[in-house]
């Protein structure tokens, strides 16, 4: 890659199909272009049927790309999390498991996903985030890997778990393309580190401080010194206005924005990464 600082993509699930949906979007929108820095949502289906004119109001925005999440969020993989920490996990136990969706419930997912885009947005999407994130991606799931191949996905964001199904999910798993599989068109980004500041207060062991700012900050300084890229996630969740978004979500993220250009650290967007890596 061109950069010797490391590369931050901005990623952000838009999931709520609520109020949040439109103080989310309006807010980041704002934000990326104050700081002329690229960012991607990836859209449920569920979401884009309920506030697709929220969506079309920032569409008109040369950072912004656009990828899905599955219709109904349903999951590609089951995931199992096992902490082993005694403390609860999306609720009262110290394990928690999620089934994943057969192959004939996925590929309605993404394909209605596919074309309710296309419909209300009139453009062909190639990006997707699979629901919770799965340790490894996909790299035992061809069958998946055909069905988003099927329906033009290329970039995707599915490695985002650690062994116990947790995070952080080490920075170690960098970007690579499925070739090995057979299909050497679909790149991983994964998510590094934590998907959202809610994992990282259940999930971190404070080693590099007591906020969540600490703990970007800490890995800012891994991804300059290791020349890494770091595909950076959060939510729609309770940002229902702009004024909230920037005092909860936006808050981290400019200072982390801010941090980064300090450190000499360049943004990416997917399609702009996947086309660098593509010709390597």
């Amino acid at each position: 890659m061109s950069t010797t600082h490391g590369s931050i993509i901005f990623g952000y699930d838009v999931e709520s199909a609520s109020e949040a949906t439109k103080g989310f979007l309006q807010g980041a929108q704002q934000l990326h272009q104050k700081h002329n820095v690229p960012w991607t949502i990836y859209v449920t289906g569920q979401t884009l049927s309920a506030r697709a004119e929220d969506i079309r109001e920032v569409m008109d925005e040369p950072l912004l790309s656009i990828g899905q999440h599955t219709f109904n969020h349903v999951l590609l993989k089951s995931i199992y999390m096992r902490p082993d920490d005694g403390k609860p996990i999306h609720g009262n136990s110290p394990n928690f498991f999620h089934q994943g969706g057969t192959l004939e419930q996925i590929q309605q997912e993404i394909h209605s996903t596919q074309n309710l885009i296309i419909d209300l947005l009139k453009i062909e999407c190639q990006g997707l985030t699979g629901p919770w994130g799965y340790y490894r991606g996909l790299v035992d799931r061809p069958d998946i890997l055909q069905i988003l191949s099927d329906n033009g996905i290329k970039w995707i964001r599915t490695n985002a778990r650690d062994y116990r199904d947790c995070q952080p999910t080490p920075f170690s798993e960098q970007p690579f393309f499925y070739t090995d599989q057979g299909f050497s068109e679909i790149l991983e980004l994964g998510v590094q580190g934590y998907q959202d500041d809610f994992y990282w207060d259940r999930f971190d062991d404070r080693r590099f401080g007591d906020s969540y700012q600490d703990y970007l900050f800490a890995m800012l300084e891994k991804v300059a010194d290791g020349n890494l890229v770091w595909n950076v996630c959060s939510h729609d969740h309770g940002t229902v206005d702009v004024e909230t978004f920037f005092q909860t979500k936006g808050a981290w993220i400019e200072e982390l924005i801010i941090r980064a250009k300090d450190l000499g650290i360049r943004f990416i967007s997917p399609p702009n990464l996947y086309t660098e890596m593509a010709t390597v």
